[in-house]
C-alpha cells in the first residue's frame, strides 16, 4: 500500500512528510500478522510498564481497531518499524509524526500507546541479558505514568509523539533510573572541547571553532551586532581557543594550552551518559550525589562494553540566573555547583513551564508559595531577562567528589 493512499484513508493531508523515510523498506518487510495488536498482549506489554487499567483496556480496544483497518495496520508497523528496527527514528523525526485526531479523534493516542509498548518482550530480554535489577527496571519504567498523566490532566488518553519521543529510550533500554536522576546512553554534542592537566588535575573547557557569545560570555539570543565569535585551533604541539569557566561563561581571553601538559579528555562524538532530571520530588543534594554513585557502579557492572567518558546535560535547571536569586543552601545552587557548567542557548518558556506546570503565566495571579516561584515572578514583573549563563554541564566521574565543588575550587589560571 503506498503511502499517500494511506494518508488520504487516514485524512491526514501534508503531514506525511514525516513519515516518508523507511516506507518502502517497512512495507516490504511488514509480516502478514502483527502480534503486538492483539488486544491480549496490549494489556500484557501495558501491565509490564505500569499504564493504568483502565487506559490499558482502552489501548487494547484501540489495538483491535488499528488491526481491522489496512491503514492503520501498516503506519503502526511503519511506525514500530522506525523506532526499533530501523533504528535512526531522532527525536525530530518522531516528534514531527502526525496527531492522527483527523482519523482517530480524542483517542489518537491510544494509536501511540499500542506502538509504543510492542517492543516490551525486546526490552525485557535485553533486561534479563543485562541482568538488570529488578528494581531499576519498575523504578525506570514508572516514568511512563508521569507522562501519561500529563497527558491525561490535559484532557487526552495516550501519548503524543513528543512523549514516544522521549519514551521509546525506556522501551530500548537507553535509559535507566538510579535513585533520584536518569541516565541515559549517548554522544557528547555539545560545541566544547574539555582538556586536563597532566600536573595539577585541573580541568578546562575550549570553546568549539565559529561559536559566538556576548560580551558577558553568555550564548546570544538571535542576532546580536555586540557577539563575539570563539575560534579554535588544535595542533599537535598546542589548543588555541577561548575558555568555558565552570561557573558556566565563555572567556574573551584567547589562551594556550601545550599539549605537553594538557591532553584531550573530551570531545564532541565521545560516549557519556546524558543524565536527566524527572519532576516529582525535591532535587535533594545528597540525593543527587547518590545517583552519580549509583551509576558509577551500574553502568561498569551491566554494561562493561559501554566506557562512557563523562556525564553531561542540558537544563534550565543549570541556568546560572538561579544561583543569582536563590540563596546558596538551595538544591538547585548547590548541585549547579558541583557541575562543570557551560553556556547554551536557553528558552526560558522552558523554566517556566516546569516550575509553573504552564505556559505563559500571568504574574498577578502565577502561585508564590515557593521560594523560585516567587524569584521568577518578580523578576517577570520588573521585566527582568530570566537568562543568565550556564544551561549545560559535564562531570567527569574521576572529578566525582559530591560537595567538594572540584571544578569551583580548583585553580583559575586565567
Amino acid at each position: 500500500m503506498k503511502l499517500e493512499d494511506v494518508l488520504s484513508q487516514l485524512r491526514l493531508g501534508e503531514q506525511g512528510e514525516a513519515l516518508q523515510a523507511d516506507w518502502r523498506q517497512s512495507q516490504q518487510e511488514m509480516p502478514s500478522h502483527l502480534p503486538f495488536l492483539k488486544p491480549e498482549f496490549v494489556r500484557w506489554a501495558c501491565s509490564q510498564v505500569y499504564v493504568p487499567d483502565e487506559m490499558a483496556e482502552a489501548a487494547a480496544r484501540m489495538a483491535e481497531r488499528v488491526a481491522g483497518s489496512e491503514p492503520l495496520r501498516r503506519l503502526a508497523w511503519h511506525m514500530r518499524y522506525r523506532l526499533y528496527q530501523a533504528e535512526n527514528a531522532g527525536w525530530d523525526d518522531v516528534c514531527a509524526w502526525p496527531t492522527l485526531q483527523a482519523s482517530l479523534g480524542e483517542e489518537a493516542g491510544l494509536f501511540y500507546l499500542v506502538v509504543l509498548v510492542s517492543n516490551v518482550p525486546e526490552m525485557q530480554e535485553l533486561h534479563r541479558r543485562h541482568q538488570v535489577p529488578a528494581e531499576v527496571v519498575q523504578d525506570t519504567l514508572l516514568d511512563m505514568r508521569n507522562w501519561l498523566g500529563t497527558e491525561w490532566a490535559a484532557g487526552r488518553w495516550g501519548l503524543v509523539p513528543l512523549n514516544v519521543a522521549w519514551l521509546q529510550n525506556h522501551l530500548r533500554g537507553n535509559i535507566y533510573r538510579l535513585g533520584r536522576l536518569q541516565f541515559q546512553f549517548g554522544s557528547f554534542y555539545y560545541h566544547l572541547r574539555a582538556f586536563r592537566n597532566s600536573r595539577t588535575n585541573a580541568v578546562v573547557a575550549l570553546a568549539e571553532d565559529g561559536m559566538t557569545y556576548t560580551p558577558d560570555g553568555r550564548r546570544p539570543r538571535g542576532e546580536q551586532a555586540e557577539a563575539w565569535t570563539a575560534t579554535l585551533t588544535v595542533n599537535d604541539a598546542e589548543a588555541i581557543g577561548y575558555p568555558l569557566h565552570p561557573a558556566g561563561r565563555a572567556i574573551h581571553d584567547q589562551v594556550r594550552l601545550s599539549l605537553s601538559d594538557w591532553r584531550q579528555e573530551l570531545s564532541p562524538g565521545d560516549k557519556v551518559l546524558h543524565v536527566h532530571i524527572p519532576g516529582g520530588a525535591p532535587l535533594g543534594h545528597p540525593a543527587c550525589g547518590d545517583s552519580f554513585r549509583r551509576a558509577m557502579e551500574f553502568f561498569p557492572r551491566h554494561y562493561p562494553d559501554y566506557r562512557f567518558v563523562a556525564f553531561c546535560c542540558s537544563s534550565w535547571i543549570l541556568n546560572t540566573w538561579l544561583a543569582d536569586v536563590l540563596p546558596a543552601h538551595s538544591n538547585l545552587v548547590r548541585f549547579q555547583r558541583e557541575l562543570y557548567l557551560f553556556p547554551t542557548s536557553q528558552w526560558p518558556n522552558s523554566m517556566l513551564h516546569r516550575v509553573f506546570s504552564k505556559r505563559p503565566i500571568d504574574p498577578a495571579t502565577a502561585p508564590r508559595d515557593t521560594e523560585l516561584r516567587r524569584a521568577i515572578v518578580s523578576a517577570l514583573e520588573q521585566d527582568h531577562d530570566l537568562r543568565g549563563g550556564g544551561g549545560g554541564m559535564f562531570l567527569f566521574p574521576q572529578d566525582f567528589r559530591w560537595g567538594e565543588q572540584v571544578y569551583r575550587s580548583q585553580a583559575w589560571p586565567w
